[in-house]
């Protein structure tokens, strides 16, 4: 895989680490004010037409609607192609105390074909989730770390010939500020070290990126907002090239 395709799965991965403190909701983790009901996403490849980037094809890795609960919790996420047909659904159980249990995996005739087991600690900080196919065989582990504040500071997912590492520092508003990535895929070794800058909103408008310590990119991010604060369009750049048209349709409580 080449240097920029992993610099995008990596940051990525960046947003995905930030998982599973208590004192965090989904809605938080979504980066989403309170009172959604529903986020339905769709990411377009950029074209370009003379000096206006337009919206492209639309990208299946960015073609979601997630379903949150009054309190937050996510309940379900529903994955679509390229041609908006669905193809997996997960469905979440949470204990009598909102502690995140596990997930079903279902596919567009809702069978099961899968399950993730979620593991937490005692503030309901998720510690540990595996993830199995419709045989119970194991198809990844993950495990998290926290600090005294419920931050996720180490994170690690591992599968047959795969493995990711994060080591993650925070601002003093709890906003993640610096991440150190190693991946081993297939033998290769990908190191990373991403640096975060925020806007007023408190979303993420940069990353700069140094991998294996010799290349830099730099991604960066405008947003579109509607009433209440929550972000319903983002533009994404990589290297000042218009890279993303990403559009967020919410429906409130």
């Amino acid at each position: 895989m080449n240097t920029r395709n992993w610099l995008h799965i990596l940051s990525l991965f960046a947003f995905v680490c930030l998982s599973y403190a208590q004192e965090r909701t989904d809605w938080e983790r979504e980066y989403l004010h309170k009172g959604v009901k529903t986020l339905r996403i769709r990411g377009y490849h950029v074209k370009e037409n003379g000096a206006v980037a337009q919206k492209g094809l639309l990208i299946a890795e960015m073609n979601i609607e997630k379903t949150f609960d009054a309190q937050g919790n996510l309940v379900k996420e529903i994955f679509f192609d390229e041609r908006n047909a669905e193809t997996l659904r997960y469905e979440y159980t949470y204990s009598k105390q909102k502690v995140k249990k596990y997930k079903i995996h279902l596919d567009p005739k809702r069978e099961k074909v899968g399950i993730t087991v979620f593991n937490c600690d005692g503030r309901g900080n998720v510690t540990k989730e595996e993830t199995y196919d419709q045989e119970g065989t194991l198809q990844y582990s993950a495990f998290f770390v926290y600090d005294q504040a419920g931050r996720e500071t180490e994170s690690n997912f591992l599968r047959d010939d795969f493995s990711a590492k994060f080591n993650s520092t925070y601002d003093h508003k709890g906003r993640l500020l610096e991440q150190e990535q190693h991946i081993v895929d297939k033998g290769e070794n990908i190191l990373n070290k991403a640096k975060y800058r925020y806007n007023s909103h408190g979303d993420c408008d940069r990353i700069i990126s140094l991998l294996n310590r010799n290349f830099a990119q730099k991604k960066s991010f405008q947003y579109k907002y509607d009433k209440k604060g929550n972000w319903i369009g983002r533009f994404e750049y990589q290297d000042g090239k218009p890279m993303t048209i990403i559009e967020r349709q919410i429906e409130y409580f």
